[in-house]
């Protein structure tokens, strides 16, 4: 069982196709993810490494997408967690609802519910750089 942290949600013109697109592969989250230092594919996921200091600075993330979300499922750091985009339209734009879910049992949920508003508002600034990309021309991985 998982217990909801926190959810973000804004809108954008770009296309909900290049979104999933972007969100699907892991290998763009450095162009949107400043944190994010070096994503390599392994048998079992993406091996991820984040600039210090971080709480994860290696983590393995597993990535499963439908027609309307990509789900990110973080292990191997000192947090486990699950990262869930969710697409749908609203009044000709796209919405984006990021959410973070934390493992209910996880020891460090006490600690963190203490930084919510600080992790959320960084999760948000991410989620804009996010929109940013997706709005661009520039080129990502497909």
């Amino acid at each position: 069982m998982s217990k909801i942290l926190f959810q973000n949600q804004l809108s954008t013109q770009a296309a909900p196709e290049r979104l999933l697109s972007i969100l699907s592969h892991p290998e763009n989250l450095s162009l949107w993810d400043e944190e994010i230092s070096r994503v390599v594919p392994t048998t079992d996921g993406y091996g991820l490494t984040r600039q210090q200091p971080a709480l994860n600075e290696h983590e393995l993330l597993t990535v499963s997408a439908t027609a309307n979300q990509v789900r990110y499922h973080s292990q191997g750091g000192r947090l486990s967690y699950y990262l869930i985009f969710t697409l749908g339209t609203s009044a000709g734009l796209t919405t984006l609802t990021q959410e973070l879910q934390l493992a209910s049992n996880s020891m460090l949920l006490v600690r963190l519910k203490l930084l919510v508003p600080i992790a959320k508002h960084a999760f948000a600034q991410k989620l804009q750089s996010l929109i940013t990309l997706a709005e661009s021309a520039r080129e990502v991985m497909i």
